[in-house]
C-alpha cells in the first residue's frame, strides 16, 4: 500500500526521541502526503544517503529527513529534520538519489 517502515540507528523520520529502533516502525502515511482528501496517495519510491532519506509519493512529491548538512534536504535551511517533510522542486520528481552530503533529482514538468 506504499507504506514507509524503517528501523536501526540515526534520525529515522518517526521523531527526535527515535534515534535507535530495534524493530521495523512504520512512518505514518499522512507525512507522506495520503489524507481524507488524498486517500490514494502513497509512496512509490524510497532513497537513502549516509545520513539523509526521501521518499517520492504518487502524486511526484519528494519527501526528505535526516541530517541536513549543507542543505542536502533541499528544504532552504540547514536544519536536521526529524519527519519526512515535502520539499518544493517545482516539477513532478521521478527519481532522486541521495549522496553522502547532497541529493539529485530527476524531474519531469508539470506542464
Amino acid at each position: 500500500h506504499g507504506d514507509v517502515f524503517v528501523w536501526g540507528y540515526g534520525i529515522l523520520g518517526l521523531g527526535p526521541q527515535a534515534e535507535c529502533v530495534l524493530t521495523p516502525k512504520q512512518i505514518p502515511a499522512t507525512l507522506f502526503g495520503r489524507n481524507d482528501f488524498n486517500r490514494n496517495s502513497m509512496v512509490t519510491g524510497i532513497y537513502s544517503g549516509i545520513s539523509h532519506m526521501g521518499a517520492i509519493n504518487s502524486d511526484g512529491d519528494v519527501f526528505m529527513w535526516g541530517v541536513n548538512k549543507h542543505g542536502c534536504l533541499g528544504l532552504g535551511h540547514t536544519k536536521d529534520m526529524y519527519f519526512p517533510f515535502k520539499a518544493s522542486l517545482g516539477a513532478k520528481v521521478m527519481k532522486i538519489s541521495c549522496g553522502v552530503d547532497h541529493t539529485l533529482a530527476l524531474c519531469k514538468a508539470f506542464v
